[in-house]
């Protein structure tokens, strides 16, 4: 039987896939098991965002076994994402169909920006309090996270698109280590780290902090072969690229603190390393052990103990676009009215009941475009914006919901969603529309008809003689919404 204080956090990187599991204990998490693998799944998505086979029956059979574990974790105290090899793959629904069926719980591909949230977040709650700007690295398989933050406060968030993995098989496909492949590879990452870096520098930082099992190896063999102490310095980066040439294939590497696993993609992070500590003048760099998994799991803590992000995240929207709040709480007043009237039968969890209300809350920001068919820009702004806390897929969620709260409903109105999500869309978009019908005046003083529901399928509006006379323009809206909710198999049920 699951424990219920049992909580977990699943990583699919690029590189490695990790799972960590802890217990609250008097506030605290404390760990109790971890696990990782090197599944290195960057290497099996080409240029086309393809997925070789062999790669990917690799990582459905590491999910399998990950599963044992989290069967002694409670529905709603897990939370597994996917990063930058998943954002690659050109067509990941049913890739990630396989992997959640594998892992017995839902997976969420998060954006590069949110990765490195969550990773500065995993960090700055395994460290103590600090005021001074603190600079966090996180080198993975696939992509490279850099934050500058301040307490908990991040000032900046940069997702680069490379990885130990990715660097390794461009520039040391076939093991070879020379003078001049190593700067070929520095060369080309410090060129994509110019417009981050000076940002970056702009705003300045006190402390550099690296977070991933390649800066956890470098400081290793570099500790293990008394080039540095404590930290990772540059001088103790340029005498690993020495002796690595020396050596002169990557096969050939016998180094203290390097792992068999990591052999072969520590090049392309070595590389990358090096450009880092050139680009942003970072002269020693510190070590931290958390990373993105226990940022998950602060996160996840959050979101369930009132101090989720994603709230603060749909505030600051709001306010960027300049939404009418007082409209904007209406609506979402009355889809809490709604959802409570409906969820006997309809069953929306609690991320879904939420979504539905966030949207309610930015339905409007469109208008900061242009009134004409403000919804469809609503509906780009919350799919394409960077909003901290949310996966790709709730904001595809969010994005459906604003982009059809008013006017038809086309038939492929759920694209981009999972088969799986499209009966909870459905309600919510249809709970939507009808809360924003019915404020479809704007007035202060309101008290709507009273609401039933007796099915999975069906709302009935009771509509008296008075409350219809009195709003006609409502009446025609309601009237013309029953055709809108047959588009998504659901019933308006008009009535006295």
């Amino acid at each position: 039987m699951p424990n219920r204080a049992n909580y977990a956090a699943v990583d699919l990187g690029s590189n490695s896939f990790h799972l960590l599991i802890a217990r609250l204990e008097h506030g605290e998490l404390r760990v109790l098991d971890r696990v990782k693998e090197m599944v290195r799944l960057a290497e099996g998505v080409d240029r086309r965002g393809r997925l070789d086979p062999e790669v990917s029956e690799r990582a459905l059979t590491c999910l399998a076994r990950f599963r044992q574990l989290l069967q002694r974790v409670p529905p709603g105290h897990s939370r597994a994402v996917a990063t930058q090899s998943f954002r690659k793959l050109r067509h990941p629904g049913r890739f990630i169909q396989a992997v959640e069926d594998a892992l017995g719980c839902e997976v969420e591909i998060i954006g590069g920006r949110e990765e490195a949230r969550l990773v500065y977040q995993g960090v700055n709650a395994y460290r103590p309090p600090s005021t001074e700007n603190t600079l966090v690295i996180d080198i993975g398989g696939g992509s490279t996270e850099l934050v500058i933050g301040q307490g908990e406060q991040i000032r900046h968030a940069e997702s680069l698109q490379y990885g130990c993995v990715v660097v390794t098989r461009d520039f040391f496909s076939d093991g070879r280590l020379t003078d001049k492949r190593w700067q070929k590879a520095i060369t080309s990452a410090r060129g994509d780290l110019l417009e981050t870096a000076h940002t970056f520098m702009q705003t300045g930082y006190s402390i550099a902090i690296g977070a991933s099992g390649t800066i956890r190896a470098v400081l290793s063999i570099c500790q293990q072969m008394q080039w540095c102490e404590q930290t990772i310095t540059r001088s103790a980066i340029n005498q690993l690229i020495a002796h690595m040439t020396a050596t002169g294939r990557i096969e050939a590497l016998k180094l203290p603190g390097l792992s068999e696993r990591r052999r072969p993609v520590i090049a392309g992070g070595v590389a990358i390393l090096a450009a880092l500590f050139t680009a942003l003048d970072i002269q020693e760099l510190s070590v931290s052990p958390a990373a993105l998994r226990e940022g998950l799991l602060d996160d996840l803590l959050g979101r369930m103990h009132d101090r989720d992000p994603r709230r603060v995240t749909i505030n600051a929207f709001a306010l960027r676009y300049q939404v009418d709040v007082q409209q904007a709480g209406r609506v979402m007043q009355t889809c809490k009215e709604l959802i409570a009237t409906a969820q006997p039968h309809w069953q929306l969890n609690q991320t879904q009941k939420s979504l539905l209300l966030w949207s309610a809350n930015i339905h409007e920001a469109g208008l900061a475009i242009a009134h004409s068919q403000y919804q469809q820009h609503s509906g780009y702004l919350a799919a394409a914006s960077d909003l901290p806390g949310f996966s790709q897929l709730e904001q595809r969620f969010m994005a459906v919901l604003v982009r059809h709260h008013r006017r038809n409903i086309p038939e492929q109105w759920h694209d981009g969603l999972p088969e799986r999500l499209h009966p909870a869309c459905a309600w919510c978009l249809a709970l939507l529309r009808l809360a924003i019908i019915l404020h479809r005046d704007r007035g202060v003083q309101f008290n709507h008809p009273n609401i039933t529901s007796h099915s999975a399928t069906e709302l009935c509006v009771h509509i008296d003689s008075e409350w219809a006379d009195s709003h006609p323009l409502s009446m025609q809206d309601l009237q013309l919404e029953q055709a809108a909710w047959e588009r998504l198999q659901l019933r308006l049920k008009l009535a006295p």
